[in-house]
């Protein structure tokens, strides 16, 4: 895969994505995409980022999931704290 010196993603965008992503990120990653653990550590890289689109999308993905399980867990503990 080449990678592209210019992103899709500016810093401030990619500061974001790394605050939404929750711990244990980059080990689901590397289980979602046939990568280098170097890719995904540079794709993360401020100083050095490198666009690779496998890893954005796994990133998505991880952070997609991520939120669901949260939102899954609030609304069973709400169910189970308001039962009378």
């Amino acid at each position: 895969m080449q990678y592209q010196k210019t992103s899709m993603l500016s810093k401030k965008e990619l500061k974001k994505l790394k605050k939404k992503m929750p711990y244990g990120y980059f080990s689901q990653i590397e289980k979602r995409v046939n990568v280098s653990k170097r890719t995904i550590t540079y794709f993360f890289s401020e100083k050095e980022h490198r666009y690779n689109l496998e890893v954005h999308q796994a990133a998505l993905d991880v952070i997609e999931n991520y939120q669901q399980s949260l939102n899954e867990i609030k609304t069973r503990q709400n169910s189970i704290l308001n039962e009378k």
